[in-house]
Order: structure tokens, then C-alpha cells, then sequence
């Protein structure tokens, strides 16, 4: 099989590199924003005792888990005092909690001032109370609406005659800060692997085309693992935690599977093979190797589906994909590019 991938890749050069650059723009447009469509959640397992109990407690009481909390801290007052059972602090407190209620998709509200003031929603210093509340609807949906409501209640905070600041926690508002957190670190990662990655291939290969060719082939598994996620996720949840590992594992098994296929081809060159027979000789060697490894990563990754949780199961399709890509296009689309630059 190798055999017949090393002739196609030679003799159909123009179209294999034609199509990954279609792959790569593709993948790109239709997977490039992937992180906004994959799930926060999916720690949970269905057939769990707990998790039944909960969609019981929904499906019959509409109550739930508070996944909003509003940390509310008083301010000193004129006196110096500074209490959660000031007449202002009760004032704003009341009110805080009627806004938060008030809210659609916002059920189960109380605070510290509308249970009449029980010591388990204050602090010990008295300093500090609770306001809870539970945005109805899945965790995807509650993660949507907290990004909405919690900007309107933190520029609350020192809400006139009150003397109150205000943040909003929960799992709801965690779960967001985490999904903002994941996008901002896998386009810092990109900002700083990928040049520190150049020059060290830079000194390894000691040429600019050579060492663009592992970074070409990383770009492209990485793309095409985040439209092969898009896709599963319209089917099944996706955790946006798979995103780290696409990237992370896309990198590095096409730099490594192309440093095989790079310098096995250079000592074929070197040993007076043209470039059409050096790319033959590769992809039966080198390449046996990569598809080995490509496959038993695969293979090895194949076991987290076995979890009943989506959020291990998600790792499995991104590691799964991105080492059957990364492991087909080095056999593939990079031989194509090492005959169309021949001895470059």
C-alpha cells in the first residue's frame, strides 16, 4: 500500500498539493472557529446515581444545583461599620436579588437578605453574603447566558445607597472563564510554539524549505482535526478541552513523523537516487514507520472511549484524528512537495 501511495504522491504531485491547500483553506473556514460551536461540560456520567437524581429534581421540582452565585461584600459605612445587615446593605441586597431574579431563564433566587438573613449565606466577619440563583437549560446554554448577565450585575456593584461591590462565581460563570481562557491560550501557544518550533528546525535542517515542510504539515492536521471535530460535535458533545490536545499532539507528530521523511529522503539524495525514486525509497521505509506510529496512536487513544464521560471521550476523537492525519499526510502530501522541490 505504501508502494502505491509513493506512485500516486509522484505522479499525481500537482493534484495531492492542489488538494491539501484546498484541505487547509477548507478546514480553516469551516473548523477555524470550532472552539465557540465544542461543549464546557461533559464531566458527567449519565448512568450515575447523582446525575439521576438531578434531572429528577429538575424534571419534577424545577430545582437544581445554583450555578450562579453573586459574592456580594459591604463597603464601610459613615460610621466605620462595615456589615451585610446595614439598613443600606439589606436595601441593596433585597434589590440585587429582585434584578437577579427577575431575569428569564433565572429560577431558584435567594440571597442572604430574602431567607431572612441565615447565617450559612454570610461570612463569619459579616463582611460578606450570597446571592444564588440557576440559569435553566444545558450547561452550553447556561455558560451563553452567564457571559450576558454576569457584565450587568459586576458594573452593578456600588449600586447607589447601597455600599455593595459585587462578583459573579459559579459554575455557570467558571465554565466561561475557562472556555475564554482555552481560545486565548491555543492562539498564545500558536504565537509562541510555532516560531520557537521554526528556528529550532532551522538548526536541525539547517535550510528555510526544509524546515517549513513540518510546519506546513502540522498547520494542516490541525486544521482538518478541527473540522473533523465540528463534525462529531453535530452528532455527539465534544469537550472545547480537546482543542489543546489537537494542537499540542498536531505539532508534534507531524514535525516528528516529517523529520523522518525528511532526512531519509536527504540521505537518498545524498546517495545519488533522483528525487522520484528517493521519494519511493522514503515512503517504503520511513513511511512504514510513520504509519506504525501513526497508527498506534491512534489505536492507544482509542481506549478513552470506553469512558461513559464525553469529556475523555473527546480526547479520543481529537487524538485519534489528528494522528491519522498527521500520519496521512506525511506519506502523502508531503512526498508530493519533496518531488515538486526535488533536490531544493
Amino acid at each position: 500500500m505504501l508502494a502505491r501511495l509513493a506512485e500516486f504522491a509522484i505522479n499525481r504531485r500537482r493534484l495531492v498539493l492542489v488538494a491539501a491547500l484546498v484541505l487547509f483553506v477548507g478546514g480553516g473556514a469551516f473548523g477555524g472557529n470550532v472552539a465557540q460551536e465544542l461543549s464546557s461540560g461533559g464531566f458527567d456520567d449519565p448512568a450515575s446515581e447523582s446525575f439521576q437524581a438531578d434531572q429528577v429534581l429538575l424534571d419534577r421540582f424545577g430545582a437544581g444545583v445554583p450555578n450562579v452565585v453573586l459574592l456580594v461584600t459591604a463597603q464601610a459605612g459613615p460610621d466605620g461599620a462595615v456589615a451585610v445587615d446595614s439598613p443600606q446593605a439589606v436595601a441593596a441586597g433585597t434589590s440585587l436579588t429582585q434584578r437577579l431574579a427577575a431575569i428569564p431563564d433565572v429560577t431558584n433566587v435567594v440571597s442572604y437578605w430574602s431567607v431572612g438573613q441565615q447565617a450559612p449565606l454570610r461570612s463569619t466577619d459579616g463582611t460578606k453574603a450570597l446571592v444564588l440563583g440557576r440559569i435553566t437549560g444545558s450547561q452550553d446554554d447556561f455558560i451563553e447566558r452567564i457571559g450576558e448577565i454576569g457584565p450587568r450585575f459586576e458594573t452593578a456593584a456600588g449600586a447607589p445607597g447601597g455600599g455593595l461591590t459585587v462578583e459573579v462565581t459559579g459554575f455557570a460563570e467558571t465554565f466561561n472563564q475557562v472556555q475564554h481562557q482555552i481560545e486565548e491560550d491555543l492562539v498564545r501557544a500558536e504565537l509562541i510554539a510555532l516560531p520557537i518550533t521554526l528556528v529550532l528546525l532551522l538548526f536541525v535542517f539547517r535550510g528555510v524549505i526544509a524546515a517549513m515542510l513540518p510546519l506546513a504539515i502540522g498547520a494542516l492536521s490541525v486544521v482538518n482535526t478541527f473540522l473533523v471535530l465540528r463534525l462529531i460535535n453535530s452528532v455527539t458533545e465534544v469537550s472545547v478541552f480537546a482543542l489543546n490536545l489537537t494542537t499540542a499532539m498536531g505539532l508534534g507528530l507531524a514535525i516528528d513523523y516529517s523529520l523522518f521523511v525528511v532526512n531519509r529522503y536527504r540521505e537518498e539524495l545524498a546517495g545519488g537516487q533522483s528525487p522520484r525514486d528517493a521519494v519511493r525509497r522514503t515512503v517504503r521505509t520511513a513511511g512504514r514507520t510513520v504509519a506504525f506510529s501513526a497508527g498506534t496512536v491512534a489505536a492507544s487513544l482509542l481506549a478513552l472511549l470506553v469512558f461513559p464521560f464525553s469529556f475523555l471521550k473527546s480526547f479520543a476523537y481529537a487524538g485519534v484524528a489528528v494522528g491519522l492525519l498527521a500520519g496521512l499526510f506525511s506519506v502523502v502530501v508531503l512526498p508530493a512537495m519533496l518531488v515538486a522541490l526535488g533536490p531544493k
